[in-house]
């Protein structure tokens, strides 16, 4: 087979999240470490990465996250971002439930609200205010990474994790993207001197999941259980990913 999927960052994924602290098998450090192991692969381009699937728990389910929207962000930031080809399962993006373990595959595969005549809910035209939080952020991000390629085929240069704070860039000769994702219940400072090698001198920034403008010479404040996704290069039109 050409491509394989991500088990591994898969299994990461399902517990990371939910590990406030940072240890050397706790936290973000998990994540780090599947990443460290990528020259295992022929070409990490072409890997399948996912937060889930239609054998495996959903994220948005009792016992995960359950229906934590800060969590799923940051979960799909990473998903959405780093190397490889990103997988939805269908609903996560609604914030769907389902819980595996107790109630069987049935329940990780329940019908999509919405699309058929007679249903009373239609997450298609008239999504409720929970499942809009969800679906507005994949939006966005999806928006964004469509037209963004260095995020399709860019390397990935990775900082190891601090106070359970992941920092990592998707980067080419013309192009680059810097992506935080602060675990930390709590804001964290980072300190940029660290990162100039993936900054590359850049002054500025431009966060897309907020809209707002980043300075980039001094120090960076994150807000707890928040991730960055700040692009690099010169923004002209903000509105084609808004």
């Amino acid at each position: 087979m050409p491509s394989v999927m991500d088990f591994t960052l898969h299994d990461a994924i399902m517990t990371a999240f939910n590990e406030d602290q940072q240890n050397w098998d706790q936290g973000m450090i998990k994540v780090y470490d599947n990443f460290v192991n990528d020259f295992l692969y022929a070409d990490i381009d072409n890997i399948l990465i996912f937060a889930g699937n239609h054998d495996t728990n959903r994220i948005n389910g009792d016992g995960l996250y359950n229906c934590d929207l800060k969590k799923y962000k940051l979960a799909m930031t990473l998903v959405l971002t780093t190397r490889g080809i990103p997988q939805i399962y269908y609903g996560d993006e609604i914030g769907m439930e389902g819980n595996r373990d107790t109630d069987g595959d049935g329940d990780i595969r329940r019908d999509f609200p919405g699309g058929w005549n007679g249903d009373e809910i239609n997450a298609f035209k008239n999504p409720t205010d929970y499942q809009k939080g969800f679906q507005d952020f994949t939006k966005r991000l999806l928006n964004y990474r469509k037209n963004k390629s260095v995020i399709h085929d860019g390397k990935l240069l990775q900082y190891v994790p601090e106070n359970n704070c992941y920092v990592y860039f998707r980067y080419n000769d013309d192009s680059r993207v810097m992506v935080v994702i602060n675990n930390n219940p709590e804001a964290v400072t980072l300190n940029l001197d660290r990162f100039q090698e993936g900054i590359d001198k850049r002054k500025k920034g431009f966060d897309i999941l907020t809209g707002e403008k980043v300075n980039l010479s001094d120090s960076l404040k994150v807000p707890s259980k928040t991730s960055m996704v700040i692009d690099l290069d010169k923004i002209k039109r903000k509105e084609r990913f808004f």
